[in-house]
């Protein structure tokens, strides 16, 4: 018995090891992806990593993600942005948006993906007041079966950035 005790502590070492060796290994890729936020808001074209000033509407998603609705110099542009609230690729190439009641200008706008800009936009303006029913539709590449709706309502006070607000 006395030598199985000489060699308990060995047993013991070498099994533990590969357990440490681990838990480092994991702590070392946490640590690289590690994600940095910006504390400064960013200009348009935005990139994805991006943090933008607080307007428009947003649209929490059940996967944390949050899809922002906003009326830039009067030309829509919807972002997703990612728990962080930081800029992300957009998992959809179109959405329709249809303005509902009156409506100065077009009802009926087809966004598409900006060029150069992580995001959607169509190309018709928006003439103000932007007091407006807003029914946004996303649709996986043209599928109408997978298609998600959207009803909100979108006021002026949304075109301004939160930081300028009185």
């Amino acid at each position: 018995m006395d030598d199985c005790m000489k060699f308990l502590p060995i047993v013991l070492i070498s099994s533990l090891l590969p357990i440490v060796h681990g838990l480092s290994a994991q702590a070392e890729v946490e640590a690289a992806t590690e994600v940095v936020i910006p504390t400064e808001i960013s200009e348009p074209p935005y990139a994805v990593g991006d943090l933008i000033s607080e307007q428009g509407h947003y649209i929490a998603q059940d996967d944390g993600t949050t899809i922002n609705f906003r009326l830039v110099n009067n030309l829509i542009r919807i972002y997703w942005l990612d728990a962080n609230r930081l800029i992300m690729e957009p998992p959809v190439n179109a959405a329709t948006v249809r303005f509902t009641g009156s409506v100065r200008g077009r009802p009926y706008n087809r966004a598409n993906r900006l060029a150069g800009e992580p995001g959607l936009g169509a190309p018709g303006a928006v003439l103000p007041p932007h007091s407006l029913n807003v029914v946004l539709v996303l649709s996986a590449d043209g599928e109408d079966d997978s298609a998600s709706s959207y009803a909100f309502r979108y006021t002026p006070d949304m075109d301004v950035p939160k930081e300028t607000q009185p």
